[in-house]
């Protein structure tokens, strides 16, 4: 165990110290490179400086004894000489004399134009201020054509008078990167730095700008230390090792800049080879402590088999034990969700027999029902209801409801809805709504959405315990491609948005960006499931919308809602409002063939469809319908409950009651709704009605499965 150790802790050891060397080699290394580009940079840099200093003392003895009048009257000849001495440069220059007031007067070359205005200038309003000696600035291009890069300044002084008017000599990029690309290595820059951190040129191109107050290199500049620094003079979002110098006595300093990687890059060559090193030294030390692992392990190999056999059998039994575990939860889940659908099946099925009961009393006792026995009646037909709702909760949450697409008007969606909207909010939440008059209709499921601006409701209400104000605005959008990214079920166009705006704390943006994950909440236990905003997404993206929302931490939170435009042809509804009563007797001259396996459903249903005035027939399953139908019971319309005993759905039924008469209405009904058709098929073939049903309701969608033919003449009643 001994040797194992140290074949483990010296190489790593050596390589640790080898690596730290190394290391440390290479950053000094790499320090001294950048260094010593810098200073020779440096001294080209002097050098042009120098040289251009010198011509502009030329001019300067050329005109030392003129005024501007008598430049002004021999400006011609004074081009003539400040091109000569242009020429004579080592380096492309233009040379150009400044009028007081900041007008280029004389200039060698063709630019700048005559009174050229180079007052906005940095380095002329210093000169004009009294500030003596070179001033350096970037040569504005527009000015001195696209090659010109550094601009150096002074004040003009004539003998005998005060300084008046300024000497420029504009030096061409090329003077300081033809030897910047020389010096440069892989990947590194220079840079010409003003002693205010303003770039006046930058080797590779790319804006000039200043650098921040904080910025190392400028801190370094102010306190005068040369040694290189990592910083990131460039604005590349990258570290550099940075090494500058100051030209001269001169405001004007010279940078160089290597990507900090390409340093790191050199350690890991010498890290590679430390780690080969260590590496055989270890394979050494192992090999050692191997043979003598050998000689001592031949007493214990048995009992370490059988430790061995005994771990591996405690990890097959508890993976075993894991299998059935998932297995019992599998199962669980499973016959959860058939239990849900049953339960649904059978609740919905004793709520249709209650509320059936309840209207056949009401048409039973008619006007002699006292008050007190409608107020029961009534207080039924709410329970129902309420039972019904929370029925169509348990299946939208297990993802069994459907949708009803329908034109919606939004705007009298929210009218209508803003009494309950209010009461759902505390006292301290003030809303306000703001419509755009000319809003299209949408195409959207009046109740979903209702529930879906509820939902956002609360949640604004949690999110300002307070007080605050919830604002709720229509307007008309358009969304992009772009605006669209990773939801496939919208296409790109227009849409009606509902906004839904709050004053709350707001979310900081990793909260925000889970916001619409099922089971996400932020609020403590027993204060919410977190599938608020999550089902608000799937009804939006289930109709073919789009959800978006923005929240900032202090300023609240919006929520957008953006509905597919509806028909231009159908006329919107303004919510979920009930449909219009049928009239008495509607079902005279007409028979239905009724087949329900409850027996209380099937007797309210006989009932409900006798006091409409049909002629009604009943069978318990679809083959006893079948057989009526085959002996030549009259019926006009099928009305069946989709699952039943005996090996016959509703739909087989209703697929044979069409083969038989091919002219019959169908209409089926069952606790799954929609989901029905999709398990038995049928989906898209046959009318629907879900459990409970109301008479209306039953009575308005046999009407529409009437078979095409004269009707009989009923009086209203």
């Amino acid at each position: 165990m001994i040797v194992l150790l140290l074949a483990i802790a010296i190489p790593l050891a050596l390589m640790a110290m080898l690596t730290v060397q190394d290391r440390a080699y290479a950053g000094d290394d790499a320090q001294r490179r950048v260094s010593a580009a810098a200073a020779i940079a440096r001294e080209h840099a002097l050098r042009v400086v120098q040289v251009a200093s010198a011509a502009i003392d030329r001019v300067d003895d050329a005109t030392a004894g003129l005024t501007w009048a008598q430049i002004q009257a021999r400006r011609a000849a004074l081009q003539g000489d400040l091109r000569r001495i242009e020429n004579q440069q080592p380096d492309d220059m233009t040379l150009v004399l400044v009028r007081p007031d900041g007008r280029a007067m004389v200039s060698g070359r063709a630019e700048p134009a005559p009174l050229a205005d180079l007052s906005g200038l940095e380095s002329i309003r210093a000169l004009r201020e009294g500030l003596r000696g070179l001033v350096f600035d970037p040569a504005p291009r527009e000015i001195f054509g696209e090659g010109a890069a550094v601009l150096m300044a002074r004040g003009r002084a004539p003998e005998g008078r005060p300084p008046d008017g300024a000497l420029l000599g504009v030096l061409k990029a090329e003077a300081f990167l033809s030897e910047w690309s020389r010096l440069a290595g892989p990947n590194g820059r220079f840079a010409l730095l003003r002693w205010d951190g303003l770039t006046l040129l930058r080797q590779g191109g790319g804006p000039l700008g200043t650098l921040a107050q904080r910025d190392p290199l400028r801190l370094a500049i102010a306190q005068g230390d040369t040694r290189p620094i990592v910083a990131d003079p460039f604005g590349d979002g990258a570290a550099q090792l940075v090494a500058w110098q100051r030209v001269g006595d001169l405001p004007l300093f010279v940078a160089y800049a290597v990507p900090l990687t390409q340093v790191e890059s050199t350690m890991v060559v010498q890290s590679s080879a430390n780690a080969a090193l260590a590496m055989g030294l270890a394979l050494t030390l192992l090999f050692a402590g191997w043979r003598i692992w050998i000689g001592v392990r031949t007493g214990t190999e048995t009992l370490e088999r059988l430790q061995a056999n005994a771990a591996e059998l405690r990890a097959e039994i508890a993976r075993r034990e894991v299998a059935e575990e998932s297995l019992r939860n599998a199962q669980r889940m499973e016959g959860l969700g058939r239990l849900t659908g049953g339960v649904a099946h059978d609740f919905n099925n004793l709520l249709t027999a209650i509320l059936g009961t309840a209207r056949a009393l009401e048409r039973h006792l008619g006007s002699r029902a006292d008050e007190r026995t409608k107020r029961l009646l009534a207080a039924t037909v709410t329970a129902v209801d309420r039972g019904a709702r929370l029925n169509a909760s348990l299946l939208a949450f297990a993802r069994r409801q459907p949708l009803t697409l329908t034109n919606v008007d939004a705007n009298a969606l929210l009218r209508d809805f803003m009494p309950l909207l209010r009461r759902a909010l505390d006292e301290s939440v003030s809303v306000e709504l703001a419509l755009d008059q000319k809003l299209p209709a949408c195409s959207a499921d009046a109740a979903q959405l209702e529930a879906a601006l509820l939902n956002l409701a609360i949640n604004a209400r949690d999110a300002m315990p307070r007080g605050g104000k919830l604002r709720v605005l229509t307007r008309r959008a358009w969304l992009q491609e772009q605006a669209l990214a990773g939801n496939a079920e919208a296409q790109p166009g227009p849409y009606v948005a509902i906004e839904v705006r709050d004053t709350g704390t707001g979310m900081p943006p990793e909260v925000r960006e889970r916001a619409f994950e099922p089971f996400f909440t932020t609020k403590g236990p027993g204060q919410g499931t977190g599938l608020g905003l999550s089902q608000v997404f799937g009804f939006v993206r289930q109709i073919g919308g789009h959800v978006a929302i923005q929240s900032t931490p202090g300023r609240g939170t919006t929520v957008t809602l953006y509905l597919p435009l509806g028909s231009a042809t159908e006329e919107a509804v303004g919510g979920t409002a009930p449909p219009p009563r049928i009239q008495a007797n509607s079902g005279v001259g007409w028979s239905v063939l009724v087949v329900e396996d409850e027996p209380a459903v099937r007797a309210v249903a006989v009932d409900m469809l006798q006091d409409a005035g049909f002629a009604v027939l009943a069978a318990p399953d679809g083959p006893t319908a079948l057989a009526l139908l085959k002996e030549g019971a009259q019926a006009d319309i099928l009305f069946s409950d989709v699952v039943m005993p005996g090996g016959m759905t509703g739909v087989d039924l209703a697929r044979e009651a069409r083969r038989l008469r091919p002219s019959i209405g169908v209409l089926l009904a069952s606790g799954y709704a929609a989901e029905a058709l999709a398990e038995h098929g049928g989906a898209g073939e046959f009318e629907i009605i879900g459990k409970p049903y109301d008479v209306e309701t039953v009575l308005t969608r046999i009407a529409a499965q009437r078979p095409r033919r004269a009707l009989p003449s009923v009086p209203a009643a």
